[in-house]
């Protein structure tokens, strides 16, 4: 048994449906167009080219909310706090240590200067001193534990790299005024809230500002990159499938799904949104088609994707609602992998946009992106492929036997006028010589 593969482009079916119509047109008592028209179906697969989407709809971002707070700040602990709490017994450490003798020296602190404390009680300006630096011994203590845990959950949520981005930078403006402990209280104070430099040279991520969106952002900075005006005005290029960057990059969203994120303590805007992968597009799309093509053959004109000679073909052959379906199915999957070879392509190009260059963290998301969107037009390579090539195999099987079965077709071909078919005007006569 033969089995035939054929290209997504329609326009290629032709010689099946020109050659099945002149099959048709041979007088016999045999009905040859039923047969031709099972023929036709099951060779090119019955039914859509690929399975019905698991979800038409779009999916809607999701965010977290304001109350939601992963976003591990050491800069919010207060040394003044820690020794205040340290030496009124708030927490354990030095008045534990000390007993009464520090309850009884409160009010003799809050009264007395300290250089008058030490002229007049050494002892008690020496223990107080003391209780001063173990609380800030604790509190450095208790810094680093933070820092230690900020490290760590860094390895476990995406956008601590971004929060640990938007530090570095706001240490590079705080180390301007050359004061080292201003410098740091800065940048804790900050907590990531300036943000971070990103497409355009604009700051995102921090408070008031757009979240980042390493996938998004991408593409709509390749989007920019790889247009013009004039394949807007002609519709070329990507402003084939998308009239803005904006439509773009929110079909990528859906397709491969994004994730925001932001630096600081503000996380109102920090969201994500699943993708539906492209079974869904050319479903949609496939229907559209096949609208246009049911126009088309009812009104007997080309469109802007169904040439004349197509149209033609499908008029005389006649063909059922199957095969029409089927060749709008496999234009809209040519036109989906089409559509998401262009957004693989801004991908590539937004990647390259100079200040998303700097940042690793964001080169490394867009990869996984893009790695993505090469699985979803493999999947329905794949999906294309097993239907055609396994689907089928049955059902075409028993049609050929039953073909093979049946009596063959005897074409009523006319006598012909022919001269050399003529044997008694030109048999020899031995006479004549």
């Amino acid at each position: 048994m033969m089995t035939h593969t054929w290209p997504l482009k329609a326009a290629l079916l032709l010689p099946l449906l020109m050659s099945a119509s002149a099959q048709s047109s041979i007088g016999t008592n045999v009905n040859l167009k039923a047969d031709n028209d099972s023929v036709l179906h099951y060779t090119l697969g019955g039914g859509p080219v690929i399975a019905l989407p698991a979800r038409q709809e779009r999916l809607s971002p999701t965010a977290l909310g304001v109350g939601w707070d992963m976003n591990l700040q050491c800069g919010m602990l207060d040394p003044s706090v820690t020794v205040e709490n340290q030496l009124n017994g708030v927490t354990e450490g030095f008045q534990n240590m000390m007993g009464d003798m520090l309850t009884n020296a409160t009010s003799a602190v809050l009264s007395l200067p300290g250089y008058y404390l030490q002229k007049k009680d050494p002892g008690l300006y020496d223990l107080m001193t003391n209780g001063v630096l173990q609380g800030k011994f604790d509190f450095d203590d208790a810094s680093s534990s933070c820092e230690a845990m900020v490290d760590t959950m860094g390895e476990m949520n995406t956008d601590k790299a971004y929060a640990t981005l938007a530090r570095a930078q706001a240490w590079t403006n705080a180390v301007k005024s050359g004061d080292a402990v201003r410098a740091k209280q800065e940048v804790q104070d900050d907590m990531g809230d300036s943000g971070v430099t990103w497409v355009g040279g604009a700051k995102y991520g921090g408070r008031n500002q757009p979240a980042i969106n390493a996938t998004t952002d991408a593409t709509r900075a390749g989007f920019t990159l790889l247009s013009d005006e004039s394949q807007k005005e002609s519709h070329q290029g990507l402003y084939r499938y998308w009239d803005s960057e904006e439509t773009m990059s929110e079909w990528v969203s859906q397709v491969i799904g994004s994730q925001s994120v932001q630096t600081g303590m503000d996380k109102s805007r920090t969201e994500a949104t699943p993708g539906i992968g492209l079974s869904q597009e050319v479903t949609e799309v496939s229907t559209a088609l096949e609208n246009e093509l049911r126009g088309a053959i009812a009104e007997n004109k080309e469109t802007e994707h169904f040439p004349k000679t197509l149209i033609e073909a499908l008029t005389e052959r006649e063909v059922d609602n199957n095969t029409v379906s089927r060749i709008a199915s496999e234009l809209a999957l040519s036109q989906a992998i089409e559509k998401a070879l262009y957004a693989r392509r801004a991908l590539l190009t937004g990647k390259y946009e100079v200040n998303i260059a700097q940042h690793a963290t964001a080169q490394k998301d867009i990869d996984n992106s893009i790695a993505r969107l090469e699985r979803e037009i493999d999947m329905l390579r794949y999906e294309a492929e097993v239907r055609q090539q396994i689907g089928t195999r049955t059902a075409q099987a028993v049609v050929d036997d039953y073909r093979y079965q049946r009596p063959q077709v005897i074409p009523q071909t006319p006598k012909s006028d022919s001269v050399f078919l003529d044997k008694d005007r030109y048999e020899n006569n031995p006479g004549e010589e």
